[in-house]
């Protein structure tokens, strides 16, 4: 067994713990707030109109998913170091697989950076503040198929330790599991938005537990000796 009780696994134990927490926060706000209360589905002019009633809300709302992006990154990195004894390239690749979905969701905020400009030079038209808005919806959902598979990754990692209980590896491995089922279904199947609500609003308690389960441990583990097998 190995037992790593140096202040760089503690720290980023507690790095990640702290980051993981706060994506959690900011993006309940972001997108469960925020975004919630402009975008309406399938109503381009209420849209709209809660757009242009709620500037300041929808500029918080691209500015927290930029920080939600910057925390993505340092979680991959304290996830590498404190993970690569016990299967580097295991961890390499988990590591990876949540900077590609950083760098897709990086790609899936241009939609609504388009906004604020279709807002400056062509206010009026709906059709184009919709597309953009479901543009981004798209591009989400897509970069959440890869971030099901890190989950996976992490949750397997998170296995192969004694350092975890083995109830959040399989979390985990639940959670990215649930991802990967909804999003997928979302890109392959055409009908899938009419059920999509109520498939989410089924899945998001395991997808919480998951992922808010592994920040509280980290979190709570920070500052403390850590074995790992």
């Amino acid at each position: 067994m190995k037992t790593l009780t140096s202040p760089l696994h503690r720290k980023m134990a507690f790095v990640m713990g702290v980051s993981l927490l706060t994506m959690a926060i900011f993006a309940g706000t972001a997108y469960g707030y925020a975004f919630q209360n402009i975008y309406v589905a399938n109503n381009s002019s209420a849209t709209l109109v809660n757009l242009n009633h709620s500037q300041p809300l929808f500029r918080l709302f691209i500015f927290l998913f930029v920080v939600i992006l910057i925390l993505d990154v340092i979680v991959a990195w304290s996830i590498y170091i404190f993970f690569k004894d016990i299967d580097e390239s295991l961890c390499l690749l988990t590591a990876w697989m949540r900077l590609i979905y950083a760098a897709l969701l990086g790609v899936s905020l241009q939609n609504p950076v388009m906004v604020l400009q279709f807002q400056k030079y062509n206010p009026q038209n709906e059709m184009l503040i919709d597309s953009a808005l479901n543009g981004f919806l798209e591009m989400w959902s897509l970069s959440l198929i890869v971030f099901g598979v890190h989950l996976c990754l992490l949750g397997y990692l998170a296995l192969k330790t004694k350092a975890l209980p083995k109830t959040l590896g399989i979390l985990a491995l639940v959670a990215g599991g649930c991802y990967l089922a909804s999003n997928t279904a979302n890109l392959l199947l055409e009908d899938y938005q009419s059920i999509r609500s109520t498939v989410e609003a089924i899945l998001s308690l395991p997808m919480a537990a998951g992922e808010l389960g592994l920040a509280a441990w980290f979190l709570w583990k920070g500052r403390q000796n850590i074995s790992l097998a």
